[in-house]
């Protein structure tokens, strides 16, 4: 049996299907036609089958779904708008994050045979509204208040799954991500924003100073940590809830993330800006969200992050191969 990936050619589905691979499973990945090459060449994706196509396209999503048996999917394509692309493009981003989920429920129910669908979704479904007396947002009481077209098309994209897999009794989860870097990133047609941490990674890259709009401080989870925990809810064996958070577990910073690349690049410049000052790393966010708590998420699958910050600095600029300034990737 197989994982159906979609947006699989993006950054999380590029990062569940390594994390799949190296669990020894069957993964095809299905996306837009123009796959970027120069990653799916890597070898820790070797044995994955691509399949391009459209998850707005019925024909496309029966011919992915047609090309393996198929038990699980994991449904990760998305558009992941910036305020300019919600200025001018918002219709396709409803048709991608709200059609092509209802499609691909749709397919994949009259296909048959499917275990699992998971539904990837995101922390923007909670908006800036306040945490629980926690400090966090917690599933069962934060009350989810979308603040830009990205979390209303995920939240609307949530509640219709939900929906279609009761009207069908189709086994069908919901991940609510956190902030995500590491791993598999990079711009594509349909991901505006690159994380702060890749920003300032190409800073290192280019020898540049990285000048930070403030700490950005929240509960950042490494790409192969939140693939872990989509995996986790994908193959889960005892799930009691629809809907399940992937944090990082805890809090860090772009500053620790700095002072991370720093240890091994004594010569990286980085600081915060000064008042008035236009930073050089952008972040779309005009304040900080509250964390995601994953005590559900632990409980039911046992899943807990592994990647704390100078954990995974060293193993990005591994692979990367910026191992220290011996590799030549700064100056």
């Amino acid at each position: 049996m197989a994982t159906l990936i979609t947006g699989g050619a993006g950054f999380i589905g590029l990062a569940l299907a390594e994390h799949l691979l190296a669990a020894g499973q069957r993964v095809v990945l299905f996306d837009l036609p123009a796959a970027p090459t120069e990653l799916m060449a890597r070898r820790e994706l070797a044995g994955a089958v691509y399949v391009s196509g459209d998850v707005t396209d019925e024909a496309d999503l029966d011919a992915a779904l047609a090309t393996a048996p198929i038990d699980c999917v994991i449904h990760a394509a998305a558009v992941t708008p910036n305020e300019q692309r919600e200025r001018t493009d918002a219709r396709r981003v409803v048709d991608v994050n709200v059609g092509g989920t209802v499609n691909l429920m749709e397919r994949a129910i009259a296909r048959g045979g499917i275990r699992r669908i998971v539904v990837v979704s995101s922390v923007a479904v909670y908006g800036f509204s306040a945490p629980t007396v926690s400090g966090c947002f917690e599933e069962a009481i934060s009350h989810p208040a979308p603040s830009a077209l990205y979390g209303i098309s995920k939240l609307a994209a949530e509640q219709a799954a939900i929906r279609i897999a009761h009207l069908h009794g189709c086994d069908t989860r919901i991940v609510r991500l956190g902030p995500v870097y590491g791993p598999w990133e990079l711009p594509t047609p349909v991901r505006d924003a690159l994380s702060p941490h890749h920003q300032v990674l190409q800073a290192l890259q280019s020898g540049h100073e990285a000048v930070l709009p403030r700490a950005m401080r929240a509960d950042w989870i490494y790409s192969r940590d939140a693939a872990a925990g989509i995996a986790a809810v994908a193959m889960g064996m005892a799930l009691g809830h629809a809907v399940y958070h992937v944090g990082g577990g805890c809090m860090s910073d772009l500053q620790d993330w700095c002072r991370a690349l720093s240890s091994r690049f004594p010569d990286f410049r980085w600081r915060c800006a000064e008042p008035g000052e236009t930073a050089g790393i952008r972040y779309n966010l005009p304040v900080d969200r509250a964390p995601l708590s994953v005590a559900r998420l632990l409980r039911d699958t046992g899943f807990n992050p592994a990647y704390p910050v100078d954990t995974a600095a060293a193993d990005y600029l591994s692979w990367m191969g910026l191992d220290g300034p011996a590799s030549g990737g700064a100056s």
